[in-house]
């Protein structure tokens, strides 16, 4: 049978079905429609990373701007169909292609590669953000400062051989766990990755769950290790209390060298090569792309060039400081103090609700009841800037996969916080959206050129679903997870969805004390509370001045 041209399926169409099940598996969504929000049923930039790496392979040609502006399917594929036409190549035919390497020591020049030693078999450029940590780490005369420890129960036998060998096997496969610093030798500052590196776990055994949790806590505390020499790999340590048929595992690293969503890539990648030792089967663990490191700190070198980045991250930050006079902060806060609240179940699910009411992820409403709170908190009406954590990884299939320090931290400005809570929403995610090409463009630049700090609160939203995959290994399960961390910011606030260490949702709000008294952030906890709960209810109303008078007065949400 001959096809006329009325036969064949459109380009948008053909798009629409390669691109459907692609967000459906992602989002774990099987009920997905073509005209669903991508983030606002659940969606975000890491999960906005595996779907752009699936759909090239699938071999469509689309980049993570094109979701960011185009986050249901339908409008995704008729963006792509009107750029291009078609898919890039046979959709039911995808071409499996070996992830790139990077040629290495390729961003160092030939006198630096020359000074290097034995042993290293790559080099980059320190990131800004990296040398400042490390600069802060030693101003401050503070060992515990971005030194963060993640611990776990698992539910299995401990194998102390089988275990070294599965750690041996993850510090082989992530760079990042072999690299050390030197700040001082070359022309310029440099991370260096190393062919080996020792695996620094102890072990301790102990007969009953009480004294493992005793023991795991007593190291915890202790922290040994600490101060970490910069210049020797690696820069982690792990501590293994084991019982009869459990052990509980710690691991403390630098900050410097892994982020948030690091840490749960390391914690599944281990889980995984375990329990393969254990059964004596492969961990099937996929390979990862050579090249994300390298065009991490490619992206940065050429965004400081920028002028347009500079200028618009100018716009940002250039607003008088909310919490704290110029001059009395610099330098890094010692942010030992904590507040919070709980988020139910119930209040998350409205929020999700009123976030896929809006056309909004769940991130942007979140960030404008945090706004809101700021306003009401200080007085202010206009001109609210907040800095907002910002994954910046570059847009490359399988860049999840990759361990090491990729994110932002960079300043939100809310120039009105007059409207309702869908215009803040709204407000958010075009913020977000307009950062997207200047993400690359360090913290520690937009502060040199302002000549001092661009905000002094801070905003994280997370939710690190990778957990989730450590759920269907066959030889063990996992519990009682916490997480421990200082950082350098005056006044934090994380906004934390399915936290392994609450077992539910929760805001936490870390502050120093002698910048921020207790009962100011106390106050301002509260208000954030009444405000996702107000967003919650109505997201289409505006934020009502009674229930902001009640919380300042004492009252509850």
């Amino acid at each position: 049978m001959q096809h006329t041209s009325t036969d064949l399926p459109s380009p948008q169409s053909r798009l629409t079905d390669v691109l459907l099940p692609i967000f459906g598996a992602h989002l774990r969504a099987p009920d997905l429609s073509p005209d669903d929000d991508f983030y606002a049923r659940g969606g975000d930039s890491l999960i906005a990373l595996k779907v752009v790496s699936d759909a090239q392979e699938q071999g469509v040609a689309m980049s993570l701007r094109d979701l960011l502006y185009f986050p249901s399917v339908r409008e995704l594929a008729a963006h792509l169909a009107a750029e291009s036409g078609a898919p890039a190549a046979d959709a039911t035919e995808p071409a499996a292609a070996e992830p790139a390497a990077a040629e290495p020591f390729a961003l160092l020049g030939p006198s630096d590669r020359g000074l290097l030693p034995r042993g290293v078999v790559d080099a980059t450029p320190a990131t800004a953000l990296q040398v400042g940590m490390v600069y802060l780490c030693e101003a401050s005369g503070d060992p515990e400062l971005y030194h963060s420890l993640i611990g776990w129960e698992t539910v299995a036998p401990f194998d102390e051989e089988l275990f070294r060998r599965a750690l041996a096997d993850l510090v082989r496969r992530h760079p990042a766990l072999r690299s050390s610093f030197d700040l001082g030798s070359l022309s310029v500052p440099v991370q260096l990755f190393w062919e080996t590196a020792d695996v620094p776990v102890t072990v301790e055994r102990v007969t009953g769950p009480d004294a493992a949790r005793e023991r795991t806590a007593r190291w915890r505390e202790r922290r040994p290790g600490l101060p970490i020499d910069w210049g020797r790999a690696p820069l982690f340590r792990c501590h293994v209390v084991a019982g009869d048929g459990f052990f509980h595992v710690t691991l403390a690293f630098h900050h410097t060298v892994v982020d948030g969503w690091s840490y749960g890539r390391l914690i599944v990648d281990l889980l995984t090569l375990y329990d393969a030792r254990l059964g004596g089967t492969d961990a099937g663990l996929a390979p990862q792309p050579g090249t994300v490191h390298h065009d991490f700190v490619r992206a940065e070198q050429e965004s400081r060039t920028s002028e347009a980045a500079a200028a618009h991250w100018r716009e940002q930050a250039d607003v008088p400081a909310l919490l704290l006079q110029r001059g009395q902060f610099s330098g890094a806060a010692d942010a030992v103090a904590e507040d919070g609240f709980e988020l139910p179940a119930d209040l998350m699910e409205r929020l999700r609700e009123a976030a896929r009411d809006l056309g909004v992820p769940l991130k942007a409403l979140a960030l404008a009841a945090h706004a809101r709170a700021l306003a009401d908190w200080k007085g202010r009406e206009r001109d609210v800037t907040t800095g907002v954590v910002l994954n910046a990884r570059p847009d490359r299939p399988g860049a999840d996969l990759v361990v090491g320090l990729y994110l932002n931290t960079v300043p939100l400005r809310f120039r009105s916080l007059a409207g309702s809570w869908a215009d803040l929403a709204r407000t958010a995610l075009a913020a977000e959206r307009n950062a997207m090409p200047y993400r690359a463009f360090p913290l520690a630049e937009i502060e040199t050129r302002l000549g001092r700090p661009a905000f002094d609160t801070t905003f994280n939203f997370t939710h690190f679903h990778i957990y989730r995959d450590a759920e269907a290994l066959p030889s063990l399960t996992v519990r009682s997870w916490w997480v421990r961390g200082k950082p350098s910011f005056p006044f934090r606030v994380d906004f934390e969805v399915d936290s392994s260490e609450a077992g539910g949702s929760r805001v936490v709000v870390a502050f120093d004390p002698a910048l921020v008294d207790p009962g100011d952030a106390r106050r301002y906890a509260h208000l954030f509370e009444a405000a996702l709960h107000a967003a919650a209810t109505d997201p289409h109303a505006r934020p009502a001045p009674d229930a902001t008078r009640a919380v300042t007065a004492g009252g509850t949400p």
